[in-house]
C-alpha cells in the first residue's frame, strides 16, 4: 500500500495531466471554432505551438529514454 505522501504525489500528477490534456483539447479541438476577436484567444499561445510543443516534448522524452537505455547497458558491460 503506497504512502500518504505517495497518494498525494500520484493526485498531483494525475490533476496536473487532467489539466495538460483539457487546455491541449480545446487549444486544438475548440478554438478553431471561436471568433478570432474572443477572449479565449488571448488565453492560448498561437497555433503553431500546437505541433512544435509536442514534438519538441517527444524529441526529449525520446532522448532521456535512449541515454537511461545507454547508461544501463554502460553500467552492466562495468560489471
Amino acid at each position: 500500500m503506497a504512502s500518504g505522501s505517495d497518494q498525494m504525489v500520484g493526485y498531483g500528477l494525475v490533476v496536473f495531466a487532467g489539466t495538460v490534456f483539457l487546455y491541449y483539447t480545446l487549444w486544438v479541438i475548440v478554438l478553431p471554432f471561436v471568433e478570432p476577436d474572443q477572449f479565449l484567444h488571448q488565453l492560448f499561445l498561437p497555433r503553431a505551438y500546437a505541433v512544435i510543443l509536442p514534438l519538441v516534448a517527444g524529441v526529449v522524452l525520446m532522448t532521456f529514454i535512449g541515454l537511461f537505455a545507454v547508461s544501463i547497458m554502460v553500467t552492466k558491460k562495468k560489471k
